[in-house]
This record gives C-alpha cells, structure tokens and sequence, in this order.
C-alpha cells in the first residue's frame, strides 16, 4: 500500500480525490491523508509515515515551498509532486530547484494526475529496492569478510598444531635407530630404560595435543590472550622434559640455569609456544653432541629468559629476515629435520602478543641465542 499525503487549503479536493481514487482506496492500493496547510502536514508526518506528497504551493500558515524545504530533511524515500495553478511556473520552478520530484498544474487533471504519481511511486520503490540491494549486499561483504576472517584463523590454528607437533614426533624419528642398536648389543637394561622415556615421551605428546586442541577451539574470534601469573622454572621445565627424547636422538644435553622464584604475567598457552618452538629450533639446528643452555633472572619488572645453542648459528642478513615468513624461511636441520618456517613468526608474534621483548645474537659456527623479556606484571 501506498501513503500519500495532500496537502492544499481547497475544501472541495478530499471528497474530490476520495471519489476519483475510490477504487484505489477499496482495492488497499492507496491510502490518502489530507492536510490543510505546510504545519498540519508536518504535524501529521511527525506520526505518520507516508510514501508521496502532493502539495499545493499557495496555502496559509506554511506554504508549499516552505514545506518543501523541510520535507528534504525528513526521508530520503519520501518525494514530492508540486500541484499549482498554470501561472505559476516561476514558483513551480523554484520547488523543483528545491526537491520536488514532478509537478501538475490546477485545475487538475485527474488522469495526468494519476500518471505523474504512478511515475513517482515506480521511482520510490526502485530507490528502496536498491538500497535494500546495496545494505544486502554491504551485509554480505561483512559476512564474507568474517567468513574470511575465520577460515585465516582455523588455518593459523591448524598451523600452529601441526608445527608444535613436528618437534616431539620427530624425535622418535632417531629413537628406532637407538633401540635397533640396543637389541644387536644386548643392552637390555638400557633398551629398558628407552622404553620409559618412549612412554614418557608418548605421555607428553599426548597432553600437548589435549592442549593444542583444547586453545584452538576456546575462541576463534581472535588468538586467545588470558594473562595470569605463571612460574617460569615450572613453566620451561615441563617444555623441556617433553624434548629430552628429541635431544637424546642427537646426543644434545640441555642445561637449565633459572631464578626459581621468578613469575611472568602472561598467555601461559602462547608463552609456552614461545620456548617450545625456540627449543624445537635450538635442537633442529645444533650438531650431535652440541649443548643448549636455558636462563632465567629478573631484570626490574621483566624476567629475560634466554635460550642458547651451540649450533650452527647465523650471519646478520639471516637475523634480519628471522621473523618474516616466506618461501626462504624453511631451512633443513644439521639431520635433515624439515620446517615449514613458521616457528619463528610464532615466537616473534607471541612475545608482542605478551606484552614483551625479545633479542637475537647469533654467530656462524658459533650458535645462537634467543632472549626473550616477559612482563611480571599487567601493563
């Protein structure tokens, strides 16, 4: 249904309209509404929501023009028709110069009337129709942008699961060759002992992946950030017992020299994947019977936690792309272990994610070391 508002002061033009739209009005086509003057009309267009007005311009109170003016503050769907005598083309004028969609001239003639409003509300209801095409489509511009959004989400998710888990399963890559030589040695006390760190090391696969999944599916609004407080000692103690069968593969030893007193505010998840890929990596890169040295200490309101090899290390062209993932990024490790370069971005994204700092020293031939500074407290 149509709501079309007419606005003139002639008392005869209500019944007048009412008997020549009679059908129309029975039909539910159109509704009319009548006002005397430019005030009536606003007062009644303050309650009421109609379509098209047809607006004398000669009217006391408030005139056609005046009320023309307002009504372009109002709705941008609602449009106008100027209905005026013959005469008063300069006055015609100036309401179309002011917004007025089309006018007719008195007296009225009810069939050119009817077209101009025809025309009028085809215009009206092709104006909403492609605004309600253009939010329709800016709506599914947002959804897609979301969509889009999450998918990158699950599929850094994903990326960081399978990256944690390439660490511990592929030491147990080396440990078949151990046990082989156990049995053709009959070292059965030492293949014994084997077996418990395979155990051990099944166990701590196991809750990394609990873990893992359990972070990936809380909030896929965002990577999760939930600082708390969180020991350090207890903290890189359990990432390093879970690479003690990586590092016997390759006859590394890991020392750990840590401020057991000293606490982070941090992600403990995030934090956490910080010095498990910086182990991962240290490993991956240090030869068979090399060293890796873990630190903590306090340094006012951080804690440096620095994580040494004696691997193979890096010139400074290779520091400075460390962090930028790339085709480049994956290098091979001193056994041929496979990266996909992802390792580092995580480090480097987690430690901002934490609020924190982190350094990198490296000399070829000589090792690496990584520090990483973590807030104690909020900031």
């Amino acid at each position: 249904m149509t709501k079309i508002l007419v606005v003139d002061d002639e008392p005869d033009l209500e019944a007048l309209v009412r008997q020549k739209f009679r059908k129309n009005i029975r039909t539910g086509e159109y509704q009319f509404f009548f006002a005397e003057n430019g005030q009536k009309a606003l007062d009644l267009l303050s309650e009421t929501e109609v379509d098209l007005v047809l607006t004398d311009i000669n009217m006391p109170e408030m005139d056609g023009l005046t009320l023309l003016s307002k009504l372009n503050e109002t709705n941008y769907f609602l449009k106008t028709v100027i209905v005026s005598a013959y005469g008063d083309m300069e006055n015609i004028r100036t309401a179309m110069n002011l917004g007025a969609f089309d006018f007719v001239t008195k007296p009225i003639d009810f069939k050119d009337l009817e077209i101009t409003m025809v025309k009028t509300i085809k215009h009206i209801l092709q104006l909403r129709k492609n605004a309600e095409t253009l939010r329709e489509n800016d709506t599914l511009k947002i959804y897609l942008r979301e969509i889009k959004a999450q998918k990158r989400l699950k599929d850094r998710f994903f990326a960081i699961i399978s990256h944690d888990l390439r660490g511990p399963v592929s030491a147990f890559n080396g440990i078949t060759q151990v046990i082989s030589l156990y049995l053709k040695q009959a070292k059965y006390e030492d293949l014994e002992k084997m077996m418990g760190e395979v155990d051990k090391a099944t166990d701590h696969l196991s809750k990394l992946l609990d873990n893992l999944l359990n972070w990936a599916s809380t909030e896929l609004s965002q990577i999760p950030y939930n600082p708390e407080k969180v020991n350090v000692t207890s903290m890189l103690n359990d990432v390093i017992e879970s690479f003690e069968l990586a590092a016997k593969s390759k006859s590394i030893s890991i020392e750990s020299h840590m401020d057991t007193s000293a606490e982070v505010y941090v992600d403990q998840n995030s934090a956490v994947t910080i010095f498990r890929n910086l182990i991962h990596n240290a490993l991956k890169f240090t030869p068979e019977g090399g060293k890796i040295a873990i630190k903590s200490s306090k340094n006012g309101h951080f804690v440096d936690i620095s994580v040494n090899d004696s691997g193979v290390g890096m010139n400074e062209e290779k520091i400075q792309s460390l962090f930028t993932l790339s085709e480049k990024s994956s290098t091979y490790g001193t056994k041929g272990e496979k990266g996909i370069g992802l390792g580092l971005q995580l480090v480097n994204e987690f430690t901002k994610l934490n609020k924190g700092e982190i350094k990198v020293t490296s000399t070829e031939g000589q090792g690496t070391t990584f520090n990483i500074s973590l807030p104690t407290k909020s900031t």
